[in-house]
């Protein structure tokens, strides 16, 4: 039997990066797709091979294992499970292969059944092929924080629009009052079997209704049957005392949700830090400037100094200071309370200032 070759199933390189197999993939089954194919049974099944494909080239450990499967013996002269070296198995009277090949007692490239499976069509003496963790969109957002929270930690609240249970029909997909009914041609189960391979009978997905096992007849139209909607949904999070500008937060679960009932993605949060009109940073430090005039400059005063933390310090300006002299208020930087840094005050001489005779 003649094995699939996925990478001419795409029409891309063994060498193809994840990014450009999604691309070929995305550009094929738009040409291919059933509803752009009315009564087509031929552009059917080609989508059913290319989304098969695109099913273990994108998944880089189903990857892994089809290109080690590959080097062993997939090619024109098919599979012949003599060719693999798996190492420790033995001969049986019973479930013999050819040449009393047994599967039994060895787990080479971990979840064979899976990938067997994928391959030709069926499970055979394997368990049924388990789908690797995938999850629906992320989403990504950028959030502008004031200096003061970034430093001293607090709340933020956005909008994001995401993909999410449609609100008209709360996710079945029918229009409210209609019903959803069982698929007709795969009864409900949302496979279909096909003819007997090398481990045993295939099964494929229904092309009626792509898997669900249901078919709408009056879609919902907010959501046109698919039960998810753009909506916007407004979010809360604790920003961490002394983040620095570029750090992410990660909403788990939070981002789009699939049709497919495949869990959703995540949000992850951006935190861009605004600039402050009276403060800056420079690593632990905060920079601020404070305008005296000449008299105060030459004779000494105290002023009252505003910190990043909302409270005021008493600071002692010496008689006769410089103009861009810089005081120090210690530990009223940013921080963690051990190892903060200080606020650095650079003095400002203005006004006031006597005419020459």
């Amino acid at each position: 039997m003649e094995a699939k070759d996925y990478y001419k199933i795409l029409g891309v390189g063994e060498n193809a990066s994840i990014q450009e197999i999604k691309s070929t993939y995305r550009k094929l089954a738009k040409q291919y797709h059933p509803d752009a194919n009315p009564g087509n049974k031929e552009a059917e099944e080609k989508f059913k091979v290319i989304s098969e494909a695109y099913n273990v080239l994108s998944d880089p450990q189903k990857k892994a294992k089809y290109d080690q499967m590959r080097k062993y013996g997939f090619g024109s002269q098919g599979f012949n499970p003599r060719d693999f070296d798996f190492g420790s198995f033995h001969r049986s009277g019973r479930s013999r292969g050819p040449g009393g090949f047994t599967f039994e007692g060895f787990d080479v490239f971990g979840d064979l059944g899976g990938i067997f499976s994928q391959f030709f069509g069926g499970a055979g003496p394997f368990q049924q092929a388990k789908a690797h963790p995938v999850r629906g969109q992320d989403i990504h957002v950028e959030v502008r924080v004031p200096l003061e929270k970034a430093v001293r930690g607090g709340k933020v609240t956005f909008s994001v629009q995401k993909e999410d249970t449609c609100p008209a029909c709360e996710g079945g997909g029918a229009k409210p009052g209609s019903t959803v009914k069982t698929c007709p041609q795969c009864g409900g189960r949302g496979v279909l079997s096909g003819g007997s391979s090398l481990f045993g009978v295939s099964q494929q997905m229904c092309p009626r209704c792509y898997g669900k096992g249901q078919v709408i007849d009056n879609p919902c139209n907010r959501c046109q049957g698919k039960g998810l909607a753009k909506i916007s949904k407004t979010y809360t999070v604790n920003i961490p005392q002394n983040c620095g500008d570029g750090e992410q937060i990660r909403l788990k679960g939070q981002g789009e949700k699939d049709n497919g009932g495949l869990p959703p993605g995540h949000l992850y949060v951006t935190l861009h830090i605004k600039p402050h009109r009276f403060f800056s940073q420079k690593g632990r430090h905060i920079h601020c400037s404070v305008q005296i005039t000449h008299d105060q400059a030459r004779e000494g005063t105290t002023v009252d100094v505003k910190t990043i933390h909302g409270n005021k310090v008493r600071l002692k300006i010496p008689a006769g200071i410089q103009d861009g002299t810089t005081l120090r208020i210690p530990r009223m930087g940013a921080g963690a309370s051990n190892n903060r840094g200080d606020q650095m005050v650079t003095i400002q001489i203005r006004g006031n200032q006597k005419k020459a005779v």
